[in-house]
């Protein structure tokens, strides 16, 4: 093993980034994976996570990050999935394999850090067998990275989640970030008739490319209980409820977001009794060992999400600057490159 060392960002506080240095441990746990890390990506969760709107974060200070791409460098004597110069998509969402949980390491300050089954903000990364997933031959290192949570998640609830889609169906979708624009790109691959509610102008500039609808805040009444299915992807409560209104009855509403945490939804029941519905998405109900593949047929193994879903690119240095610019919605998704 010619690596030594590797460099995290740990977060230390809310809002608070730091750069620390650790030693590879001389030898792997039965059920982990050692990982090279080419690209992470900044998803929704670890924005929650930076600003503290999960609640209380009782594993601070701890590594973190949850979607990468990368090159396997060892494996523990138990680890069957895959094996080194293996070129692996990681991903917070479960799949086969072992996973022994979270472990500490010590940095070079002496001072123990939390590492939970992934984390990828990181030059290499100690994964769980469970997180690591053989990367498809043609698919590029940045679509792969977005195949850890964003694509599966997006793509995964028009795949999986509503397989009655059909061109006939007025749909629509509300916030474009990462998960909201692989849901777009599903989307546009089944040709309903797509209406997007973004407020930020920047993505609403970019929007402007593709061919949907962009409905303003003058508009949005007029479409309630239009829409034969609606994805809320941005994570507020209100548009959840809005979005709940937007449905036709009989109409599904999914949403994907993380909302802060205790935040509740109001409804009226009367609409579930009509026959609204309305379902939460775990990573697009998808199951990476299987789905990976799938999803990338589907796009008919075009490399889709970089060449369209506008990724700007950071060093690992320059995280804290990422993270201010995906909360701000100047960018759409904000990629880590080693």
């Amino acid at each position: 093993m010619s690596f030594k060392t590797f460099v995290a960002s740990i977060l230390t506080d809310i809002k608070k980034i730091e750069h620390h240095k650790f030693s590879i441990p001389n030898k792997l746990r039965d059920d982990q994976v050692l990982v090279k890390i080419n690209y992470t990506g900044i998803c929704g969760s670890q924005v929650m996570e930076f600003l503290g709107n999960r609640g209380k974060d009782n594993y601070l200070p701890h590594a973190f990050g949850h979607e990468a791409v990368g090159k396997v460098i060892a494996i523990g004597k138990k680890v069957k999935k895959v094996f080194p110069k293996d070129e692996v998509i990681l991903s917070w969402i479960k799949g086969k394999g072992l996973d022994y949980g979270g472990f500490q390491l010590t940095n070079d300050k002496n001072k123990k850090i939390n590492f939970g089954p992934i984390s990828t903000f990181s030059s290499i990364a100690i994964v769980s067998e469970n997180r690591v997933f053989l990367k498809p031959k043609k698919m590029s290192n940045v679509e792969a990275v977005l195949y850890g949570c964003a694509t599966p998640t997006g793509a995964g609830i028009i795949i999986n989640q509503i397989k009655e889609l059909k061109k006939k169906h007025k749909v629509c979708l509300i916030g474009v970030g990462g998960v909201g624009m692989a849901a777009l790109l599903a989307f546009i691959k089944k040709k309903p008739k797509i209406f997007v509610i973004e407020k930020n102008k920047k993505k609403q500039q970019f929007l402007k490319k593709f061919n949907i609808n962009l409905i303003n805040d003058k508009e949005f009444k007029s479409y309630k209980n239009f829409f034969d299915f609606c994805i809320e992807t941005s994570g507020s409560t209100k548009m959840i409820e809005e979005g709940f209104d937007l449905i036709k009855k009989n109409g599904k509403l999914i949403f994907a977001s993380h909302p802060k945490n205790l935040k509740k939804i109001k409804l009226n029941p009367h609409d579930l009794i009509s026959g609204k519905k309305i379902y939460g998405s775990w990573g697009g109900n998808c199951k990476l060992d299987s789905d990976i593949e799938k999803i990338f047929e589907y796009f008919d193994k075009k490399n889709i999400f970089s060449t369209s879903g506008k990724i700007s690119f950071f060093n690992l240095k320059n995280i804290n600057k990422a993270f201010n610019k995906v909360i701000s919605g100047e960018i759409n998704r904000a990629v880590i490159k080693f």
